[in-house]
């Protein structure tokens, strides 16, 4: 009976300690948190994720963010944001070197 219970248990890959950012969802500037599931339903229990706990500054009223990621699925996000050449990503404006040079007569 016990080794029922332990078999429907799900051994979840242990991460190390990853750099946390800032939510993609929100303007907030604190990092994302990085918590462990404690809860026995859909077999979840010690799985990690992260998410989104932060604060409205003094002052200011701001919808609750609601982002949420298992951690797994974080650390695949960091990997393709890294493995991104960054002349593929998008700053705003060409590159001033791509522009004409501007004579004055």
């Amino acid at each position: 009976m016990s080794s029922s219970t332990s078999a429907s248990r799900q051994s979840w890959t242990p991460y190390r300690p990853l750099p946390l950012t800032r939510c993609t969802d929100c303007s907030r500037m604190e990092p994302l948190k990085r918590l462990t599931c404690v809860r026995e339903e859909n077999g979840n229990r010690g799985r990690e994720f992260v998410k989104c706990l932060s604060k409205p500054p003094p002052g200011q009223v701001l919808k609750k963010c609601g982002h949420f990621e298992w951690l797994g699925d974080y650390v695949e996000r960091l990997k393709l944001e890294a493995s991104t050449p960054t002349q593929e990503l998008n700053f705003g404006g060409g590159l001033p070197w791509n522009k004409p040079p501007i004579w004055r007569t």
